[in-house]
């Protein structure tokens, strides 16, 4: 399972919601949510989640009370047991002593995505990705989020932003539709490091989001060079996305987007934009290549993101998982930009070569599980499935979460050609899985999966989605991740159906769906999610 460092620290969130990895990194880019109240449901218990910092103890609701008694924001993680990206943002950020220190001046709350409750307080501050972290003032409203790839250093100066006396994030988007006036470097600073790509509140259309950050990125003082790079890459990437299916079809780039990408281009350049830039320049996907490719040199554009991606892996300010990030970064540009997408043997070996390197370590390593996703990425981007499968064997049999890699490993076997044995997986991986919400999420996968190489099986597939949707058998959860996962399940299953040949496990399902959405109250967002399930599909 492909792991992008989707790690969101300090502030007030990718593509499929897998299970907090770089497949799923294209949750919908938006603005920040709006401030909401109390009485949302029955608060989850709030469990310790890493040494040093004093995680409070209590409910939810506890901690916001709490922090309005000592005038403190609320720093809220959420997270999962299983994350991998959450266990590499524990032991290189959470750990800092300089942290630490700044967390004893807000209220640190964890809530892990299994703990009851969960997936809908999720929904209520708008998150969806593992891991998440979100300053709130104490009347819940948003003061900023970020995302992780950062610098290491860096942490402890966003604290610091949100620990001073600033506006919530969306009087400052407000300011820009008000008129011309420029942004302090404050505010700024916190737009150029907002995780855009991870906050599902789809308050606004990707190509609005990109026309927000361009014109920050135009706002921001001059000194402000960082700044206004990463909100230029940010608002390419999002612009990219916006327009992939015109570019899929060979539409030119627009006249907005061909300028994003030729000033992402000069900032390939600068070294020093590089470096604080690196977990944005990540956001590039198939979308913004294809784009570039029209509007520059193929080749140009190449060697400077190759020499672009060579800064960030050899910087170690990085984490060891986002510096392999850029070398997968530079397999990924050269399979968009070389001719017939072949990557260079030189740059296969430099990468299963650094592998090597950082597997070699010892394998109770607390940043372990994030460095073996940034390789299983770079090794199915290479399409070395032998070594892929081999790590992601050796991997489960040391793992507290077994289950994760077992989707790794029907992956692989599916690639190969093996249903039978992807299916195997798909099974064992769901059967043995633990949590509500990562129960479910691991079922869909296995029901897809069985939908995908086996569909003319009806009974099997019947059968596996039946038992999947009665772990939705409970108070609060049809929200936030579970709620995505519950409508690409949907579609897969529409899908799957497209010519009526299976409308009997069909309306099963949709029976057994109506039992279920007999317990959510009527007129929640659960309930839309719930009734529209297969509705006259």
């Amino acid at each position: 399972m492909k792991a992008a460092w989707i790690a969101v620290v300090a502030l007030a969130l990718t593509a499929a919601l897998g299970a907090c990895s770089k497949r799923e990194a294209g949750a919908a880019a938006t603005a920040p949510s709006p401030a909401v109240g109390a009485g949302h449901g029955p608060a989850p218990t709030i469990r310790r989640a890493a040494p040093g910092i004093a995680w409070f103890k209590g409910s939810l609701d506890a901690a916001f009370a709490q922090a309005r008694a000592e005038h403190k924001p609320v720093f809220l993680y959420w997270g999962a047991s299983w994350c991998p990206p959450c266990h590499e943002l524990k032991a290189t950020v959470f750990s800092r002593p300089d942290f630490i220190e700044k967390s004893r001046l807000l209220v640190p709350v964890y809530l892990d995505g299994d703990d009851p409750g969960a997936q809908k307080w999720g929904d209520v501050f708008h998150v969806t990705g593992y891991p998440t972290v979100v300053i709130l003032r104490p009347d819940r409203s948003e003061l900023e989020r970020i995302s992780g790839g950062m610098d290491l250093g860096e942490y402890g100066e966003v604290l610091d932003l949100a620990l001073g006396d600033v506006r919530p994030l969306r009087d400052v988007l407000a300011s820009l539709d008000s008129g011309g006036a420029s942004l302090s470097r404050d505010d700024c600073r916190r737009l150029a490091y907002d995780a855009w790509d991870l906050d599902e509140a789809a308050s606004q259309s990707p190509h609005r989001l990109a026309l927000t950050l361009d014109r920050a990125a135009e706002r921001c003082p001059s000194e402000a060079r960082v700044e206004r790079a990463r909100l230029t890459i940010a608002a390419a990437a999002v612009e990219a996305d916006a327009e992939q299916d015109r570019l899929k079809a060979g539409a030119w780039p627009s006249a907005l987007l061909q300028g994003l990408v030729r000033q992402v281009y000069g900032t390939l350049a600068d070294r020093d934009l590089v470096q604080g830039s690196a977990d944005v320049l990540e956001m590039a996907d198939d979308a913004f290549f294809t784009a570039a490719k029209r509007s520059l040199s193929a080749r140009d554009l190449e060697r400077r993101w190759l020499s672009a991606m060579d800064v960030i892996a050899s910087d170690g300010d990085y984490a060891q998982a986002d510096r392999l990030f850029a070398v997968d970064g530079k397999i990924e540009a050269a399979k968009a930009l070389e001719p017939g997408g072949a990557v260079p043997k030189r740059l296969a070996a430099d990468a299963e070569q650094r592998i090597g390197i950082v597997l070699a370590r010892a394998s109770d390593e607390p940043t372990r599980a994030g460095d073996v996703n940034a390789a299983m990425n770079i090794l199915e981007d290479l399409g070395d499935l032998d070594r892929a499968y081999s790590i992601a064997q050796h991997e489960m049999q040391t793992s507290k979460s077994p289950y994760y890699y077992m989707l790794d490993l029907a992956d692989v076997e599916e690639r190969r050609g093996h249903k039978d044995l992807a299916i195997d997986w798909l099974q064992r991986a769901y059967r043995e899985s633990q949590g509500a919400a990562t129960r479910f999420q691991w079922g869909t996968e296995y029901v897809s999966g069985l939908v995908r190489m086996k569909p003319d099986d009806d009974a099997q597939i019947r059968s596996a989605a039946l038992a999947v949707l009665g772990e939705l058998d409970g108070p609060d959860r049809i929200y936030s991740r579970t709620r995505v996962r519950l409508e690409k399940l949907d579609a897969s299953l529409r899908k799957w159906n497209r010519h009526g040949r299976h409308a009997v496990t069909i309306a099963v399902l949709r029976r057994r769906m109506g039992r279920l959405c007999a317990k959510v109250p009527a007129g929640a967002p659960a309930h839309a999610a719930c009734v529209g399930f297969l509705a006259k599909a």
